[in-house]
């Protein structure tokens, strides 16, 4: 069985800066309130979002002034298993600080990504398991942890809903708040000190661990601040010890400007190297409708080693990376797309175990969207 992350992205709602209602199924014959979200049964579309305050018998999910209709067609394959493997997408932020050394098969063992959620933007990540048998997962949305990293400009109160994706409609699977509201099976508390994760440090912060059947689900992290903070959405696969899944890849699309980067961590575990494919992007997402997209991303690729972290390798354009590291060398491999620009990132590199960050960088002052990829290459 395997475990893929087939994206962490971006997304626009329309949610103002108070709590709005995410509701399991729709009824044209009850009230709804501006911003509140029920699940779809359009296959094309993830959500919808109440554009106003709805009166029962009055609306329609096919009124479009009434209702904002969020496409799956946003979320690379759909959110399903590419047919071969890999997602669209790097990680962000926080690998865990040390490796374990059980394993002998290196593989990617979370992700963890950061970037700038408002009440207007989210950010959420969709996995898809394959195979027979059930995996557990731990998602985290965490603000007041970053603080230790010398961030204090982070949402306060983070929620995760989590979708999933049945017969072909998305639906509300699972949502949370507070941490501490999750149920004695679904506590985060009930996997501490497994393989890299920690516990939120505020009441506030979202975390559940739940036992997913193979299926593709959607983790959307959401904020009611009007004003644009950091947040961290974290994925953590539950190690078994016949390790039949794994991360293969991972996608976070955000907002990224002069002054703002964006962070892609990822820890592999294991004693063998393993080979990652990562890129950045701008241009590419103009096939998905993206115009504003940042012109000229870079990447610059952090290890820890020793405990500090040091610059590992970097790359601007595509192009100048040469031999084995070149994109091209790996293009076909578990889904991966080539950049369509000149100006995109992307590189090959042969990792030891160990942590690694991806940073995206762009030279304008302006917040535009950028996309930051890694992908295990399975040789």
């Amino acid at each position: 069985m395997k475990f893929l992350l087939t994206a962490l992205l971006s997304i626009s709602l329309l949610s103002p800066a108070f709590a709005f209602t995410v509701h399991t199924s729709y009824d044209a014959n009850s009230d709804y309130a501006l911003g509140d979200i029920v699940p779809s049964a359009d296959a094309n579309v993830l959500f919808y979002q109440a554009s106003a305050a709805l009166t029962a018998g009055t609306h329609s999910l096919s009124n479009t002034s009434q209702w904002t209709p969020v496409a799956s067609s946003d979320i690379p394959n759909n959110g399903n298993a590419p047919s071969e493997a890999v997602p669209e997408s790097a990680p962000t932020e926080a690998a865990p600080t040390t490796v374990p050394t059980t394993t002998t098969v290196s593989r990617f063992l979370g992700i963890s990504t950061r970037g700038l959620v408002s009440s207007t933007k989210a950010m959420y990540g969709s996995i898809a398991i394959t195979g027979t048998e059930n995996k557990k997962v731990a998602f985290m949305g965490k603000g007041k942890t970053m603080e230790a990293q010398g961030i204090t400009d982070y949402v306060a109160d983070p929620a995760l809903i989590i979708y999933k994706l049945t017969d072909g409609a998305w639906g509300v699977y699972k949502t949370i708040d507070n941490w501490g509201d999750a149920s004695a099976t679904e506590s985060i508390t009930t996997v501490s000190g497994s393989e890299g994760i920690t516990l939120p440090v505020d009441a506030n912060e979202a975390a559940i661990v739940l036992d997913l059947e193979p299926g593709s689900y959607s983790a959307i992290l959401t904020s009611t601040e009007t004003e644009a903070k950091e947040a961290l959405v974290e994925a953590y696969e539950i190690a078994t010890t016949t390790e039949t899944s794994r991360f293969l890849g991972i996608s976070t699309r955000g907002l990224v400007s002069s002054t703002k980067a964006m962070y892609g961590s990822i820890a592999i575990t294991g004693t063998e190297n393993k080979k990652v494919a990562f890129m950045g992007k701008g241009k590419t997402m103009e096939a998905q409708g993206i115009t504003d997209y940042v012109v000229d991303p870079a990447l610059i690729i952090y290890k820890l080693t020793d405990g500090a972290w040091g610059v590992y390798k970097t790359i601007d354009n595509w192009g100048d990376a040469t031999g084995t590291e070149s994109i091209s060398t790996v293009s076909g491999s578990e889904g991966i797309t080539l950049p369509v620009d000149a100006n995109e990132a992307a590189i090959v590199l042969d990792l030891e175990p160990g942590n690694y960050s991806a940073i995206l960088t762009s030279t304008e002052s302006t917040e535009k969207e950028g996309l930051v990829e890694a992908y295990e290459i399975v040789e």
